[in-house]
């Protein structure tokens, strides 16, 4: 189990750490930042990447995967070094596919204001807190800057056409970059310069007063400035400091997105080719192969996976389906359904949460003393209202938030958009239509980033359940032992140690039990499997079919066993040497 987890932390460490906000040690103790660590031939970590990468996915090896803290920090050493050999070996390779183009530096300065605009948000919160403001008067602009926001849950559908052993992928659209596409970057000096010169603070904080801005990025440059002491430079004015950081964003993204296209090409040209073409329904030429090969490796991984849990069922389907009602853990048996004493029901659902005035004016109701019980009580009721609970509206395209002509944000109210919702799909029947109108509001409204980007919907059982009780009581209702309307919904009130709110909940089905209902894959043949694959999704909410999933798991495995083998090559032998004494102070 270790083996496999310390290949899913491969890369982990080529991001950038927090160290405005979010360091798992105190920046006053990082003496002697530039000091060795550990050496493997000519490469050389010093303490800063060390503490950089174990704050960026380090520390999951002490706190979830049971290693201790000394063995987190070498196998975090191990993984900088087996980073810095692959950086080496692509800057080695003499073919032009594998240079950094335009578009990659545009995203690499994008990632960089990403940041930027992200850590400015710990100092916005100051300043509220600070000078009391309301969150109208200075807020960072969220949804902007959150680079997983996925609208629509926009993992398009690749799979188009089947024609013997091949599948036609369709070419997946880009990304809309920060960095406008009008802008030429082909060098990294280029890109690093524009990077610096081009980042405007003022247009990542929103507000009335330029006043509160200002103080915000005040707040900012002053942490900065705390972060880079140790280093003892000379020059320590505003444009150095942020220079200074700008560059070591940069530098960090920069072998992230090196890492990256290796990565990607290595991929493209062991489990798909292009073939220009091909004529696609649309009219358009043109698109990618899945090798025979690779399609033989899915259906295996499926039919082991298959078999494995059939075992699982048949031994102990009481915990089988126990841990299916876990979201976390329903990756692992998406393939499988029902029991006869315990049926797994699924749903969406639109959460909007209390705004913090509401919250803050609950509060303060409750410490009210010169109030009776029952007046207290009608106030708090009043504050939550469904009337007086608003939800936000994004741009389905962009996911910021939407502006009316005064430069408010546009609201509405719970109560109105459950209205809007229920007229929505008034006489709908078809469950897909269903979906797609409530998957509207849904990436409008919703606060529930797991939902969002979500590849299956959640699980209820009829016996077992990781939703809390209201939620779990909804779902249950909503299915009514069977009898209930796949596609109703229900609005529920939530208070729990994490959020209070509203749940709008759909109810979108039931999951099969494939080991009893679909009896002729108990033959797993590479064509029913195939079949399978190709025409179920892993969610009536999700586009994704199950083959797109696991070429996607397969094509990742792959990868990483080829990255292992090819660093284990290059170092030749050559093991790691620690310098223990520069950093054993962090865990000891």
């Amino acid at each position: 189990m270790k083996k496999k987890i310390a290949v899913l932390l491969v890369f982990l460490f080529s991001f950038i750490s927090v160290l405005t906000g979010c360091n798992l040690f105190d920046t006053n103790n990082y003496a002697a930042l530039s000091s060795i660590v550990a050496t493997s031939g000519d490469i050389s970590i010093t303490r800063e990447n060390l503490i950089n990468g174990y704050n960026n996915g380090g520390y999951q090896y002490y706190s979830s995967y049971g290693y201790t803290a000394e063995q987190s920090f070498k196998l975090t050493i191990e993984e900088l070094v087996n980073q810095e050999y692959m950086l080496d070996y692509i800057d080695n390779l003499a073919d032009e596919k594998y240079t950094l183009t335009s578009d990659d530096y545009r995203k690499i300065v994008s990632n960089c204001w990403d940041y930027m605009k992200s850590s400015l948000n710990t100092y916005v919160e100051q300043v509220r807190n600070d000078f009391k403001l309301s969150s109208d008067e200075v807020t960072a602009d969220e949804e902007e800057i959150d680079p997983d926001y996925d609208p629509q849950a926009s993992y398009e559908t690749k799979f188009v056409n089947i024609f013997g052993n091949a599948v036609l992928i369709q070419t997946l659209k880009e990304d809309t970059l920060t960095v406008k596409n009008d802008v030429t970057l082909t060098t990294y000096n280029d890109a690093i310069n524009y990077a610096i010169n081009s980042f405007k603070y003022k247009k990542y904080i929103s507000g009335s007063s330029s006043d509160y801005k200002a103080l915000v990025w005040r707040k900012y440059l002053t942490a900065l400035k705390t972060s880079q002491k140790s280093y003892g430079y000379t020059d320590m004015t505003d444009s150095a400091v942020f220079e200074r950081e700008m560059t070591r964003l940069f530098e960090s993204n920069y072998k992230s997105q090196k890492l990256t296209k290796f990565e990607e090409i290595y991929e493209a040209n062991n489990g798909y080719t292009y073939d220009p073409l091909i004529q696609n329904e649309d009219g358009t030429t043109g698109a990618y192969v899945v090798s025979s090969a690779r399609l033989e490796e899915i259906v295996s991984v499926y039919k082991e996976r298959y078999l494995e849990n059939m075992a699982t069922y048949n031994n102990l389907s009481t915990k089988f389906y126990g841990d299916l009602t876990g979201t976390t853990n329903r990756k692992n048996y998406v393939y499988y359904g029902q029991t006869s004493d315990e049926t797994l029901i699924t749903c969406t659902h639109i959460l909007i949460k209390l705004s913090d005035d509401q919250t803050s004016a609950i509060s303060t109701a409750e410490a009210n003393t010169k109030l009776s019980s029952e007046a207290i009580t009608t106030i708090i009721k009043n504050l939550k209202s469904t009337e007086n609970t608003y939800a936000t509206e994004r741009d389905l395209e962009t996911g910021e938030n939407v502006l009316d002509e005064n430069g408010n944000e546009v609201k509405i109210s719970v109560k109105k958009l459950y209205e809007n919702l229920e007229n929505a799909l008034k006489n709908k029947t078809n469950l897909t239509e269903i979906v797609e109108i409530f998957n509207s509001y849904l990436y409008k409204y919703n606060v529930d980033t797991g939902i969002i980007n979500a590849e299956y919907d959640y699980v209820v059982g009829t016996e077992t359940s990781a939703m809390v009780e209201s939620f779990t009581d909804s779902v249950r209702n909503l299915y009514n032992n069977g009898t209930g309307k796949v596609g109703s919904m229900d609005l529920i009130f939530e208070e729990n140690d994490n959020y209070t709110g509203y749940h709008i909940v759909l109810y979108t089905g039931t999951l099969k039990n494939l080991f009893t209902s679909r009896t002729e894959l108990n033959t797993l043949t590479f064509a029913n499997v195939f079949s399978k694959l190709t025409s179920e999704k892993t969610s009536i909410s999700y586009n994704q079919t199950l083959f797109e999933k696991l070429f996607d798991e397969v094509a990742k495995d792959n990868y990483s066993t080829y990255r292992n083998n090819l660093v284990a090559t290059l170092k030749n032998g050559i093991n790691t040497i620690y310098q223990t004494n520069n950093f054993s102070d962090l865990y000891n």
